[in-house]
């Protein structure tokens, strides 16, 4: 069993350069490392981008394209996630991605997939990131990676064995995927076209948000917040300014949070004062406000619920400095409606209008949004019965969340064990 470079064993490169104005609105898949987590997340592509045809198979002609059993990885922003191309066209974004092809007879691509997948992989690399503002993996670093090199049988086994776990989680993934889809499905069955129970008695009238039942009424953001303050960061270390210990929600965790999965949010320390203004609780709202990116505006939203809380150690948790955090008057509306509300704002656009773009980065007017966001308010009993349809649809993505979590762990636990050769295949 020994150390070997990772450059020594596959080809580490990039992709060519594709401009925006290549984008089409259909073709072949173009993937950012947002899509790529996504795809590792098995979750759907929300925001695609297509190249033409053409352009593809010139540069497939040219200078290829992965192929099944390539590797991928997410080289900035959130790094270290890999992807292991399946059957499929795809191409992809260049500096964003790393592409590893053309491996040797003594490197199971699908080997490297789980090592670079498992905690123990991944924090070794993440220990080798460049940059401290937008800290990157670059070719360079990974061809100088060191991972364990087991026989291409073992390595074959070892990935046989770790490919049952990600089987159940999938399956399980693809539950969570349902359920999700069953929540969208009943807001806007209710809140979109309108077909909440009784609909067939209910009379509409014209107003500025379009044909609504009379029994509707529309408000400003600010009259449904009891309170709202922005995120903290608090301190890497312990010290007597900064004695509790809490976990961070940042923008950067949102995909996973919103399926429970807070292995991601960072534990930090914050001062007393603070961590007591920001604590968040059962049904407050977290929304991302700055940092954005034409990729991927802000105004993304968390619902925080006590299953959540509960995952973090110790129940102890606030957002980061550029979120948000938006306690809600729960006598006017429902949290689980309202992050509905803002979820649906967020994919149809309409919330674009409060985006700041400056130098690159977008930023979120927060206080205009304020005074001239808009919301729906449904009748406070019809908003009751969907939190009481949703709330369990919820519950169950949780326990899904947890048998992942326990599953992920058992995966990655028996990883560095098999390799080692410390358990036998």
């Amino acid at each position: 069993m020994e150390y070997v470079k990772l450059g020594d064993y596959c080809i580490i490169t990039s992709s060519k350069r594709i401009f925006a104005n290549q984008y089409v609105s259909k073709g072949v898949p173009f993937f950012r490392s947002k899509e790529i987590i996504e795809k590792n997340n098995s979750q759907n592509i929300s925001e695609p981008l297509y190249i033409s045809t053409d352009v593809y198979n010139e540069i497939k002609n040219k200078f290829g394209v992965p192929q099944i059993g390539d590797v991928l990885l997410t080289s900035v922003g959130t790094l270290g996630i890999p992807y292991l191309v399946k059957e499929e066209s795809f191409y992809f974004k260049d500096g964003n991605l790393t592409w590893m092809k053309d491996f040797s007879k003594k490197l199971s691509s699908k080997y490297l997939y789980y090592w670079l997948s498992s905690s123990f992989g991944r924090i070794s690399l993440l220990q080798r990131a460049i940059g401290s503002s937008q800290p990157a993996i670059t070719i360079e670093i990974l061809k100088k990676y060191k991972i364990i090199l087991p026989s291409i049988n073992t390595q074959h086994r070892i990935a046989s064995i770790l490919s049952a776990y990600d089987n159940l989680i999938e399956n399980n993934n693809k539950r969570i995927r349902l359920l999700e889809q069953m929540a969208e499905n009943l807001y806007k069955e209710w809140f979109v076209r309108f077909r909440f129970p009784g609909h067939e008695k209910a009379e509409f009238e014209n107003t500025k948000l379009g044909k609504l039942p009379k029994s509707f009424s529309i408000t400003n953001m600010d009259s449904v917040f009891e309170d709202y303050i922005g995120g903290g960061w608090g301190n890497d270390d312990e010290s007597e300014d900064f004695p509790i210990s809490a976990c961070v929600i940042r923008g950067a965790d949102f995909p996973n949070v919103w399926h429970y999965d807070v292995s991601t949010c960072p534990r930090r320390y914050h001062k007393k004062s603070n961590y007591k203004a920001r604590q968040l609780q059962d049904g407050d709202i977290v929304m991302e406000i700055s940092g954005g990116t034409s990729e991927q505006p802000v105004g993304r939203t968390v619902l925080v619920t006590q299953d959540m809380i509960d995952r973090f150690e110790g129940g102890r948790v606030i957002c980061a400095s550029f979120c948000k955090m938006i306690r809600l008057k729960k006598e006017i509306i429902s949290p689980y409606f309202f992050y509905f509300w803002m979820h649906y704002l967020y994919d149809t656009r309409i919330i674009d209008r409060f985006q700041l773009q400056s130098t690159g980065i977008i930023n979120f007017k927060f206080e205009p949004f304020l005074k001239k966001g808009i919301v729906m308010l449904p009748p406070k009993e019809l908003m009751q019965s969907f939190e009481d349809i949703i709330n369990p649809i919820f519950k169950e993505i949780n326990q899904l969340a947890i048998q992942n979590d326990n599953l992920s762990r058992q995966r990655d636990f028996l990883l560095p064990r098999l390799m080692s050769g410390k358990l036998e295949i």
